[in-house]
């Protein structure tokens, strides 16, 4: 009977650990496949983007941020590569302009301040030779250089709108379905009840028409 009782309780003993050693592989299995859960997020976080150029395009900010920083570089940005050189001759026109003004108005200050010192100046022995004749063409030339510079910011600033909006339209769907359509109407008069002819105006959008009904250009 005690020998019968030992046996049994060695195998009892025995038992957990048979258990245990089974549950091992697949707690080693789950322990692999989180570790592997766990990686893959990074690796595809590690994954390179897309250019910077071509990810979102076409996106107006974009091509007006560029155009902001290097003039013509929206349009570029936009593909309309020949108003690259219209941009940069606009501004080099302003800047020519700046220059022009700006000598002379140099010229002529140098003039007067040398006139009003009764000394020779580059202007002595011609129609320019007066005082006030000197004054008023410096302060013509001086107001000429400040609108130019105006005209140059304006320039710079244009050219980015014009890289913006030309952004936008080239996400614009034109298309057939996009054209006005003349149709005769035929309206009521609510008070008599009277009909009445005069001619309707369709512009689909989104293969949807908006129906605009006109003026009774026919008449009664």
């Amino acid at each position: 009977m005690i020998k019968y009782i030992l046996f049994l309780a060695l195998i009892s003993l025995s038992l957990p650990g048979r258990l245990a050693a089974q549950d091992a592989p697949d707690t080693a299995a789950v322990a692999v496949d989180t570790a592997s859960a766990k990686i893959r997020p990074d690796t595809l976080s590690g994954k390179k983007k897309g250019n910077w150029f071509k990810r979102d395009y076409p996106n107006p900010k974009k091509a007006a941020l560029l155009s902001l920083i290097i003039p013509g570089a929206g349009q570029i940005y936009n593909k309309r590569w020949w108003k690259t050189p219209l941009v940069y001759g606009a501004l080099t026109g302003m800047a020519l302009v700046i220059d022009y003004n700006q000598s002379r108005y140099r010229r002529l200050r140098t003039a007067l301040n040398l006139k009003r010192q009764d000394e020779p100046h580059e202007f002595s022995g011609t129609t320019l030779d007066n005082l006030n004749t000197l004054r008023t063409l410096r302060d013509n030339y001086d107001k000429n250089t400040q609108t130019a510079y105006v005209g140059m910011v304006l320039v710079y600033v244009l050219q980015a709108m014009e890289a913006f909006v030309d952004c936008h339209l080239k996400g614009f769907n034109v298309d057939d379905d996009l054209s006005l359509k003349v149709r005769p109407s035929l309206e009521v008069i609510g008070a008599t009840g009277q009909p009445v002819m005069g001619v309707g105006f369709a512009i689909p959008l989104n293969g949807r028409p908006l129906q605009k009904k006109g003026g009774n250009l026919a008449g009664r």
